[in-house]
């Protein structure tokens, strides 16, 4: 199990590690990281979401409903429970709030879950489980999170209606990219084999760049190891697991369900807050250090989680 999770996780390690290294050599600065980070998010994370949502079969998409049904409960509501708790509760910022709710209900399933779930389960259930998760972030999740941050966009400009906020949400690339991709797969138009390294050359770019430019912030806004930063990762690589687990027991749900539901969800958090945060100009330092300790607990914490539910 350990040695599955290493090897899954070491390639992150060692990017984020690269970043740093290149920004304590002078090589990469602040303006780096944010030229980085929209290269990905305009152009090649939407050709990676773009390809990934096309190739999945339709059948794959429809197929297990209880699965997609337990995957959706545990994102959104984890998502919208936690912004509400941030944003109205505590009173944080709302885009704060947004990023650390974000942080918490969404799993590194493009980069890590690929690497790790097809080594506990069959081919089929993991491409099922990987390409669902990937379609509610990018289908269910983003669009509400562009719509919540459309305001930092020009933030001299005067407050926006909603329907201008939902509009601004929806014509962002990568919103695009993943509602046309899933229009595809679902009226079961296939992707050509010949075409998918059209998309891959540009997409697989994506994970490793936005993880060298995660690297450069550490460096240059500095590991910020506080309460907010401990508290999330906390959620996201303890209790969110764990309550699922719960509520799935109560249920009566299937050891089978159960375990790829409660394992995706330990999966730690992914690069896509710390993205946002690079993009928009919003608590980078924390959303960066609260990728990096997600990755390097989740050694010990997804080893954990797939232990006991093996």
């Amino acid at each position: 199990m350990l040695v599955t999770v290493i090897f899954a996780l070491l390639p992150i390690l060692v990017t984020i590690l690269l970043g740093m290294f290149a920004a304590k050599r002078g090589h990469f600065d602040d303006k780096s990281s944010s030229m980085l980070i929209k290269f990905v998010m305009t152009y090649a994370l939407p050709m990676h979401v773009f390809g990934g949502i096309w190739k999945t079969p339709r059948k794959l998409i429809i197929e297990d409903i209880p699965l997609a049904l337990w995957m959706l409960g545990s994102m959104v509501v984890c998502f919208a429970l936690l912004y509400i708790v941030y944003a109205f509760v505590i009173k944080a910022d709302r885009d704060i709030s947004v990023l650390r709710a974000l942080s918490v209900a969404d799993p590194s399933i493009p980069f890590i879950g690929s690497a790790v779930l097809p080594l506990l389960f069959n081919a089929e259930l993991s491409a099922i489980d990987i390409g669902i998760a990937s379609l509610i972030i990018n289908v269910v999740l983003l669009p509400f999170v562009f719509s919540a941050l459309a305001d930092k966009e020009d933030s001299d400009a005067p407050k926006i209606t909603v329907v201008q906020r939902l509009k601004k949400s929806l014509t962002k690339p990568l919103v695009i990219a993943a509602f046309l991709g899933f229009f595809l797969s679902l009226i079961g138009l296939r992707m050509p084999g010949q075409l998918e390294s059209t998309f891959s050359v540009l997409g697989k770019t994506a994970g490793g760049v936005a993880m060298f430019a995660t690297g450069i912030v550490l460096v240059t806004r500095k590991i910020a190891f506080n309460r907010n930063v401990f508290v999330t990762v906390f959620l996201k690589n303890l209790a969110f697991p764990a309550i699922v687990w719960g509520i799935m027991a109560a249920f009566g749900c299937g050891p089978e369900l159960t375990r790829i539901v409660v394992i995706t969800m330990a999966i730690p958090t992914a690069t896509m807050p710390t993205n946002l945060a690079l993009d928009y100009k919003i608590a980078e330092s924390e959303m960066a250090s609260t990728q990096f300790l997600s990755t390097v607990l989740s050694f010990v914490t997804l080893s954990v989680a797939m232990l006991l539910l093996s």
